[in-house]
């Protein structure tokens, strides 16, 4: 009992670490899209700037983007060691998440790289594939855990039916001690 108690503990707490991870990607391709989109805002006022000082306030936003998509990169490596725990690495499932997760991280670190080198095509370009690559591994990894849920629930509903039995079993012997009246 101790041991099962200690089982379901496990994966309580190995469902949470893959809600976190899921929420995580959710809300790191959102933020990736967020600065591809005003990436490319600033790209366009960037051509269009006359004055010094617009080209200064660009620069300065420019500058603000690169420190975000640094946050991120740092964010994904976090991520990364956290996927390692809500995953089992034995797992032959495991294996193309984390290889597309540092696919993601290495267009977020070439998108960075092409901002600080103020190439703002080709971050937008690297940007974009990251984004892309977030969306398709929440997807992925949604339908893995979605799998294990489904184990689990199915577990549950075993150990519930067998309790069920137990209980009846018991039933009827304290039915049977019981004296006649």
């Amino acid at each position: 009992t101790e041991k099962q108690a200690q089982q379901k503990q496990e994966k309580t707490q190995q469902q949470h670490d893959q809600v976190q991870v899921l929420n995580r990607l959710k809300e790191l391709a959102r933020r990736q899209q967020m600065v591809n989109e005003r990436l490319k805002q600033l790209e366009s006022e960037l051509r269009t700037a006359t004055t010094d000082e617009e080209r200064e306030e660009i620069e300065r936003e420019l500058k603000r983007l690169r420190d975000e998509q640094r946050e991120m990169l740092r964010d994904v490596d976090e991520l990364s060691e956290r996927m390692q725990q809500a995953t089992d690495p034995q797992k032959p499932e495991s294996a193309p998440l984390r290889q597309h997760l540092e696919q993601a991280r290495e267009n977020v670190q070439q998108a960075s790289r092409s901002m600080d080198e103020g190439k703002l095509a080709e971050a937008i370009s690297e940007g974009t594939r990251a984004e892309r690559k977030f969306e398709q591994l929440k997807e992925e990894f949604r339908n893995q855990t979605s799998s294990q849920f489904e184990e689990a629930m199915r577990d549950l509903r075993d150990q519930a039916q067998e309790l069920s039995r137990q209980q009846e079993e018991l039933a009827r012997q304290l039915a049977d001690e019981e004296p006649p009246k």
